[in-house]
C-alpha cells in the first residue's frame, strides 16, 4: 500500500521508487485525490495494476478505460444516487420528492439533481429549489419546497454546515417526511450544527462500518483487527482488507510460477468475482473496466449525536 500525504510530486516520487522494484506485483493506492492523480498514470504506464480504494477516479480525473491497469473498488460518485433512490423507492417508498440544490456544490449538486430527475423515487416526482452560493439562508428554498407538499427532502450539495442550515429550516416548518443527503456532508460538523434537527437524516455512503455488520465475514473481520490493533476498524479499513483479498485471488489463479507479470495481474482482477468483507466486487466486461455498482454502497441514519449504520442499501429493510 502506497500512501505519499497527498502531495502530488511526493506521490510521483513514491511511484518511481515502487516501479523500481521488481518484486512488485500490484499496489493498493493512493488514499488522496492529490495523490491518485499523480501516480495512478505513472503506475499505469508500466503495466502495474493500482487498486484505488477511497478515491473516486472520475474526481482524480482518472478514466479505467485510458488506463488499462487501474482498478477502482469502490462506487463512483456518479451512482451516489442509487442509494437513496432504493431507500426512498423499496425501504422508505416516497412519491413526493423535493430536492434542495445548493448551488454552492457547483457541479457536484448539478449532477445529483440530474440524476434525481432523471431516475425519481418510486417513479414519482421531483420538484427542485435552488439555494444560490452566496446566501446561508436556507428558509426561502425550504419553504418553495415544502408548498409541494413532498414526503421527501434530499439535500444536494456537499457541505456540513450548510447542510444543517438545511436541516433547521426544515425542523422550524415542522416537515415530518424523509430527510437524506449525501456522504460528504456526514461530519462530525453537520450533528453540532444542526442539533435536534440533524434527527433521522439519512446519507448514503460508499463504505461500510464492518463492526456493525451483521455477516459472518464482517464479524470475523472486527475480531481480527480488534485483537490487532485494539479497537473497532476505521473508515475503508474493511475496503482495504477486500483489495488485498482481490489481488491475491489473481495471483493465485496464475499459479506458483516465479515469472508473473504486473499486467497480468491487472488483466485476472477485472476477471475476478470477489465477494468481500464490505461488499461484493464485480467488473464491468469491456474497455471500461469499471466496478459493477449494484449493492456496492451503504446507508447510515443521524441519531443521539453520531451516525448510525443501516446497512448495505440493498439490504436495509423496508419500514
Amino acid at each position: 500500500m502506497c500512501e505519499a500525504g497527498g502531495d502530488a510530486a511526493r506521490a510521483r516520487e513514491t511511484a518511481r521508487r515502487v516501479l523500481a522494484t521488481r518484486s512488485v506485483s500490484a499496489v493498493i493506492g493512493p488514499s488522496t485525490t492529490a495523490g491518485a492523480g499523480a501516480a495512478v498514470p505513472l503506475y499505469a504506464a508500466a503495466s502495474m495494476p493500482v487498486v484505488l480504494v477511497s478515491v473516486d477516479d472520475g474526481t482524480a480525473g482518472l478514466s479505467t478505460t485510458a488506463l488499462r491497469t487501474l482498478c477502482v473498488t469502490r462506487a463512483s460518485d456518479s451512482s451516489q444516487t442509487l442509494p437513496l433512490l432504493s431507500y426512498l423507492t423499496r425501504t422508505r417508498p416516497t412519491h413526493r420528492t423535493a430536492v434542495v440544490q445548493d448551488r454552492a456544490a457547483g457541479e457536484t449538486a448539478v449532477e445529483i439533481t440530474r440524476n434525481l430527475v432523471e431516475t425519481p423515487p418510486s417513479d414519482g416526482t421531483i420538484t427542485v429549489h435552488q439555494v444560490a452560493a452566496e446566501t446561508a439562508d436556507f428558509g426561502p428554498a425550504v419553504a418553495h419546497a415544502l408548498a409541494t407538499r413532498p414526503e421527501a427532502v434530499i439535500y444536494a450539495g456537499t457541505s456540513p454546515g450548510r447542510a444543517a442550515a438545511c436541516a433547521r429550516a426544515l425542523a422550524a416548518a415542522h416537515f415530518t417526511g424523509a430527510v437524506a443527503g449525501f456522504e460528504p456532508v456526514m461530519r462530525a460538523d453537520f450533528l453540532t450544527a444542526a442539533g435536534q434537527a440533524a434527527e433521522g437524516w439519512v446519507f448514503e455512503a460508499p463504505y461500510t462500518e464492518a463492526q456493525s455488520a451483521g455477516t459472518t465475514a464482517a464479524k470475523a473481520f472486527t475480531a481480527a483487527y480488534r485483537a490487532r490493533y485494539g479497537e473497532a476498524p476505521g473508515r475503508w479499513s474493511a475496503e482495504a482488507y477486500d483489495a488485498v483479498g482481490l489481488i491475491a485471488r489473481s495471483l493465485n489463479a496464475l499459479g506458483t510460477t516465479t515469472t508473473i507479470k504486473p499486467a497480468q495481474v491487472a488483466e485476472g482482477l477485472f476477471h475476478l468475482s470477489y465477494d468481500g468483507v464490505a461488499k461484493p466486487i464485480r467488473f464491468v466486461q469491456g474497455t471500461t473496466h469499471t466496478m459493477n455498482p449494484e449493492n456496492t454502497a451503504f446507508l447510515y441514519q443521524a441519531g443521539g449525536g453520531a451516525f448510525h449504520f443501516l446497512g448495505r442499501y440493498d439490504e436495509v429493510p423496508a419500514l
